[in-house]
Formats: C-alpha cells, structure tokens, sequence
C-alpha cells in the first residue's frame, strides 16, 4: 500500500514539472496556451516569380502553382520566399506584382508563412 501511494506521488510530481517546464519555454503556453493564432501575425505576399500555367487541373480541377515573391509585415524585415499554391480552374492565375495575404510567426517568417488571413473573433 505504501509503495502504490509513493509511486503515485512520484507521478503527480513528474507530471507537474513536465508541465512548468513546457510554460518556460519561448512561445510555449504551458499546459493551457501553445501555438494557436496568437502566435500569428498578418503579413502581405508580393508574387515576384510564377510557374506556367497548366492547360488543365486534375480531377478535382486542381492545378499546382509554384510561386516566389517577398513577405512584409509588422515585425519583420521583407523576406524573399517561395511555395506552392492550389488553385482551381475558376480562380485567376496569381501575376507578379499581385499582393496575397499570408500569416506567418514573427521572426521566422521564411519558415512559418502559409497564404490565408488571420480569423477575427466574431463581434459581441
């Protein structure tokens, strides 16, 4: 009996230094926080470079595109990057010199950045 309740002490204690420890780390959030969309910033993509367009999609109507271009945003000198994008056959080829919304963490915006928007709360 003694055993099983050291053992089970010994448990608890481990389990709550693995969770203090997790909150110290840079951007960690402890046991609560992590990584959500607060750790994001809004940034803009300007297309400097762009594949050829395919004659046709797949069979979803899907074609790759392979872009290039500069991240600027709050936070961060402007960073050359490149990536893929999805488009489908009813959306416009992106041109260079179009401006796309991106998100991306500050500091680490050449690794980090996906295309999108930030999601604003629904207003109260």
């Amino acid at each position: 009996m003694l055993i099983t309740i050291a053992f089970a002490l010994m448990l608890v204690v481990l389990l709550a230094v693995f969770v203090m420890q997790r909150g110290r780390r840079p951007g960690g959030g402890g046991l609560f926080g992590g990584a959500g969309a607060g750790s994001f910033v809004q940034g803009t993509f300007t297309v400097t470079g762009v594949s050829d367009r395919p004659d046709a999609g797949d069979k979803n109507d899907q074609m790759f595109c392979t872009v290039s271009g500069t991240i600027v945003g709050p936070d961060t000198a402007p960073t050359d990057v490149y990536g893929d994008l999805v488009v489908t056959g009813k959306t416009p080829w992106p041109q260079i010199g179009s401006d796309m919304p991106v998100v991306y963490k500050p500091g680490k915006a050449e690794t980090s950045w996906r295309f999108g928007n930030l999601e604003v709360p629904p207003a109260q």
